[in-house]
């Protein structure tokens, strides 16, 4: 550096060096306005890391500059306003693109939040991690390691030793980091990413994979196109699908339909591609439904069923929170459920409410729901113990002092028999040929209520016949259900939990037992594997208790910090995925230091 440069860069410091009131990430980052001081970007340039073993001309050159060089396939990743074989030239239609983003001209090129935080390795510019030279992913996590091969965290990686490894394709940045997290509808896909990485279940070599995930988003406008170039592309630059015509490859699909969300005409034109694949979705309707006149979207064995993320707050008040039950005790005694059915939620399918003297729906949409709302309000919107209402502003007391809780499908999927479940309200399913979340692997008659569709009118009867010791066990057996049904090691423990058996892990143990007994069919998982049986009940005993924040401003647990502190900390986004590892990593930055007690 000469001393013209240098006496420049002391008057950069300077005049950059101004007070401020607002709170700052290591006095860089100002989390209101989201924005680093142009003290600190001057410092970090100076101080810039370089990886270990940079690879040299994989890439066009002068990638580095706006772009991020993919070293694995030699692919130069662009933000959103930059376009080209290098990433060097303006993108033209700036406003259309970002429109298609939900993004205003602004938004789509200033520095924003990112995956896992770019693992402290980059800068998000323009919808991307903006790597330092020599790293790369969507997250920065990848490098050269000196002995050629590549590596996560440089080499600081701490694979997990049992379960399943899975290979992340590393897509162009369009397809996965142009998104807004925040806006995105239901993007569980960065969800499972994420925590393949904090669990130690990624691997970079494609040869010892058990599972191959495409980190594909399936909602929106864009799906079909993505699609389109998506699989060909997997299939004609990377050797992996050809090795079992695409049978181990995973995609998390969240729409109210499965796979029936894509056009009929699209789906027979990639036919021999997406059939192939896994679908891991929320609709497990697995037979044609001739009331509804819904296809069957699901495969059992093939597809699973995985539940909806749910990041409504409060569930933390759950009677089956350890906290909550010593409230309850002080206060004289457990929670008394005098109701016997609860509901509460939209009823017709055109989202107008039901004549209240006749109970009917207008003409039109009579397949939502199956039908299933609509006759459950005709029938039992005025018999005793029951509840079943369009709207009420006491939601969770409802399903708290409530013995059972309609789970009904909505316009495909639905969330109630998750929802109710956290609350230990028994979920009462009804909707022929619908499979619940993980089923038929785990079995939900053991903490829930089926009823088929043609005994509406007999709900009364049935539910009331239940003894009360099987309402007793079931809801016993519900806490440990619970678990399994949501996302705790990233959204935070809402009944004490540690997250060992959470949605993530159930779905990592399903796909585990499918790898070592690949000709078992799933309802019958636990019969064959004596771990899994135990994991379904919350038995496993080689692992000890992991500290996870928790819902709530209070602690609901010592030593346990709130989600609320862990969002806000350190300047760091509030949303989760810009945490690196997520909630689970909550007393860290790095991700490496991901507690994984159960690995």
């Amino acid at each position: 550096m000469t001393w013209l440069s240098l006496i420049f860069v002391i008057y950069c410091l300077y005049m950059a060096a101004s007070p401020s009131n607002a709170q700052f990430r290591n006095g860089c980052y100002n989390a209101a306005s989201r924005q680093e001081r142009r003290l600190c970007q001057i410092k970090r340039s100076l101080v810039e890391r370089t990886a270990v073993a940079p690879s040299s001309g994989s890439c066009p050159k002068g990638c580095h500059k706006h772009g991020v060089c993919n070293e694995e396939i030699g692919r130069c990743d662009c933000p959103r306003h930059y376009t080209g074989p290098s990433c060097s030239d303006l993108a033209p239609n700036m406003a259309q693109l970002c429109a298609q983003y939900s993004l205003s001209l602004r938004e789509c090129r200033k520095e924003s939040e990112c995956f896992n935080n770019c693992n402290q390795r980059g800068r998000c510019i323009g919808g991307m991690c903006h790597c330092q030279p020599g790293y790369w992913g969507m997250d920065c996590s990848i490098s050269w390691g000196p002995n050629g091969k590549m590596q996560l965290l440089e080499g600081n990686y701490v694979p997990r030793k049992t379960g399943v490894k899975v290979y992340i394709y590393e897509l162009p940045p369009n397809m996965t980091s142009w998104f807004i997290f925040s806006r995105m509808d239901r993007p569980l896909q960065f969800l499972f990413w994420q925590r393949l990485m904090s669990s130690g279940m990624r691997t970079l070599d494609g040869n010892e994979a058990d599972y191959f995930f495409i980190p594909i988003y399936t909602r929106g406008a864009l799906v079909r196109e993505h699609l389109e170039w998506v699989l060909p592309y997997i299939q004609t630059t990377f050797p992996w699908w050809s090795k079992d015509n695409g049978h181990r490859h995973l995609i998390i699909h969240t729409g109210d339909m499965g796979i029936n969300d894509l056009a009929l005409t699209f789906r027979r034109h990639v036919n021999s591609s997406l059939s192939n694949i896994t679908w891991l979705s929320h609709w497990g309707l697995q037979e044609y439904h001739p009331v509804a006149r819904w296809d069957r979207a699901h495969r059992p064995g093939k597809d699973i069923v995985i539940p909806v993320m749910i990041m409504t707050q409060g569930f933390h008040q759950s009677p089956m929170n350890p906290r909550m039950e010593a409230e309850a005790k002080a206060n004289g005694g457990p929670l008394v459920r005098n109701g016997t059915l609860f509901f509460a939620g939209r009823i017709c399918g055109d989202r107008e409410l039901p004549d209240p003297s006749t109970g009917k729906c207008g003409p039109g949409h009579e397949d939502y729901s199956l039908g299933v709302r609509q006759a459950v309000y005709l029938h039992h919107r005025k018999t005793k113990g029951f509840k079943i209402v369009p709207w009420t502003n006491s939601y969770l007391e409802d399903i708290s002092t409530h013995k059972f809780c309609l789970a009904p499908a909505g316009g495909g999927h639905g969330k109630r028999q998750i929802l109710v479940s956290f609350m230990g309200c028994l979920p009462v399913l009804i909707g022929d040929g619908v499979l619940q979340p993980f089923e038929p692997e785990i079995d939900w008659s053991k903490f829930s209520i089926s009823v088929p569709e043609q005994d509406i009118p007999e709900l009364p009867r049935i539910l009331n016949n239940v003894p009360a010791s099987d309402v007793a066990v079931k809801q016993k057996r519900l806490k440990c259900a619970a678990q399994h049904m949501f996302y705790s090691s990233s959204l935070g423990a809402i009944l004490g939990e540690d997250g060992r058996y959470d949605a993530f892990e159930t779905l990592m143990e399903i796909l585990r037992v499918r790898r070592e007994h690949p000709d078992v069919p799933p309802e019958k998982y636990q019969k064959v594997d004596e771990r899994f049986r135990k994991f379904v009940n919350c038995e496993l005993d080689d692992s000890e208790e992991v500290p996870l924040c928790t819902q709530g401003t209070e602690l609901q647990v010592e030593g346990r910090k709130s989600c609320k502190d862990c969002r806000h900390k350190d300047g760091v986004g509030a949303i989760f995925f810009s945490t690196a590892g997520g909630m689970l990593c909550c007393e860290s930055d790095d991700m490496t230091m991901c507690p994984r007690a159960w690995a």
